[in-house]
């Protein structure tokens, strides 16, 4: 689901000699062991649906991943079926469109929207199948619980699946493709899946575990510090005190409100006005870029493993869709 998106102006004056300083600083590395750069690009939004990062190229397409929950949710109802057990199905939620994996490591929102909302989302992204399917784990009785997870192992004279229906549909779409039970991720932590090793999701975890490794290398760049700082310089000459932009986002003054104030409004439009003339989310983007490159060659087994897996197991779950 994509916002509407306000287009930058050209870049000019200050943020042209930032933008040509890192990318003469980058041919040539600085910081005893930082990364070159490429060119440093001058995005024309401050989407992050839009940005686009190496790591991205491990993870399923939104279209795939509606799939994958698709094939769950009718092979999980068509197995509770099957026990007898009709009452209150897992819903399918509609399609958004919006990957599950988002870039939100920036901290941008479209200029338009901060000047609507400030740093919440829109009316219209409030509703999130995860919302949904939160809504949904609260109603699910014990009885219905039980057959899921495994926990009962006969139902109306029927034998309940090993790990319920939710292990019977994992088995399905994993087939010929199936995780160990304890994989150790990108930045070095152990992830467990339990019985039956990691369906849906897998591949976002151990991506979201390489950027995560590299976006703590972002911050402390020299170069991203000092378009940082240049950030919170431009904030100081609109009267706000911040020293980086998540201190702006996750101010406490806003942070557990439902609804954006006129404070937290005209914060969010100097932070995105600011990042603007900096060019925060293009410094950001380069730097991110060269790390993420060192992490893939770093951890390129797992990486491959969980893009090669997920396609397997898209082609599983199509099929179980057609025989259904």
């Amino acid at each position: 689901m994509l916002t509407k998106v306000t287009a930058l102006p050209r870049i000019v004056g200050a943020t042209a000699l930032l933008a040509l300083t890192m990318c003469a600083c980058s041919t040539s590395g600085v910081g005893g062991g930082e990364p070159k750069l490429g060119s440093v690009p001058t995005p024309g939004h401050l989407d992050s649906a839009r940005i686009t990062t190496p790591l991205d190229a491990y993870l399923p397409s939104p279209e795939e991943n509606y799939t994958l929950k698709k094939a769950r949710v009718l092979l999980v109802n068509s197995c509770m079926r099957e026990l007898g057990y009709a009452q209150n199905p897992q819903p399918l939620t509609r399609f958004s469109g919006k990957p599950y994996l988002e870039h939100g490591e920036f901290s941008v929102v479209p200029l338009d929207q901060a000047e609507r909302y400030g740093y919440k989302q829109s009316p219209g992204d409030e509703e999130s199948g995860a919302e949904a399917e939160s809504r949904y784990g609260k109603s699910v009785t014990d009885v219905q619980g039980g057959l899921l997870s495994g926990k009962a192992s006969t139902f109306n004279g029927r034998k309940v699946p090993a790990q319920g229906c939710e292990g019977e549909a994992l088995r399905i779409i994993t087939k010929g493709a199936s995780t160990a039970e304890e994989v150790t991720l990108p930045d070095g932590s152990a992830a467990g899946s339990g019985k039956g090793g990691f369906g849906e999701g897998y591949a976002e975890m151990v991506v979201s575990s390489a950027r995560g490794k590299a976006m703590a290398k972002v911050r402390e760049d020299s170069r991203f510090q000092e378009v940082t700082e240049h950030w919170s310089d431009c904030m100081e000459k609109q009267g706000y005190d911040y020293d980086s932009p998540s201190s702006a986002w996750n101010d406490k003054k806003w942070a557990d409100a439902t609804r954006a104030g006129k404070q937290e409004i005209a914060v969010a439009v100097a932070d995105m006005g600011c990042k603007q003339k900096v060019n925060y989310l293009g410094v950001g983007i380069a730097v991110e870029t060269a790390y993420e490159k060192q992490v893939i060659e770093e951890s390129a087994e797992v990486l491959e493993d969980a893009k090669d897996k997920t396609a397997r197991w898209i082609q599983n779950a199509n099929q179980a869709i057609e025989k259904r």
